[in-house]
């Protein structure tokens, strides 16, 4: 199951540790995949200071279609609620992945995107490569893969 990590701070910079936070992967409805059936529970990540992880179940092949949103709530200094966010991507998990929440898929690509590369497409890409040099590459003319389009699922 892919672990994903992150720090939490306001946009200046500043801890908000001593304000309780939650930060919550809310899914965006049940799904299938496998020998599973997923109910739509939020998952409550873990927060040590000001360091974040969450291990959630992958996204892919999750039918139907299913995302997390990213929930964050804190309390004033007093105790009481103070403020309640909600990151406004759809966040797709690949089932190959251990790493920051700022690397995984936002958008899932539509079908008809095409990644122009030698390079292998990162993970979470969903769309064709075309296996091609880009503008200003060299092109290597042993490769007889050169110009052959691929679907990535």
């Amino acid at each position: 199951m892919p672990t994903i990590t992150f720090k939490l701070s306001d946009f200046g910079l500043a801890s908000l540790a001593s304000t309780f936070p939650k930060v919550k992967f809310v899914p965006s409805g049940p799904g299938i995949a496998g020998d599973r059936l997923f109910a739509s529970t939020d998952v409550l990540a873990t927060l040590v200071g000001d360091n974040g992880t969450v291990t959630l179940a992958p996204t892919d092949g999750v039918i139907p279609a299913v995302w997390y949103l990213v929930q964050i709530e804190h309390l004033q200094a007093g105790g009481q609620f103070s403020h309640f966010d909600v990151l406004g991507l759809r966040v797709f998990v690949p089932s190959e992945y251990d790493g920051p929440l700022t690397g995984l898929p936002g958008v899932p690509l539509s079908p008809n995107a095409v990644l122009v590369s030698l390079d292998t497409p990162p993970p979470g890409f969903r769309g064709w490569w075309l296996y091609s040099p880009a503008a200003g590459q060299e092109m290597p003319l042993d490769d007889p893969l050169i110009g052959e389009l691929r679907m990535v699922s």
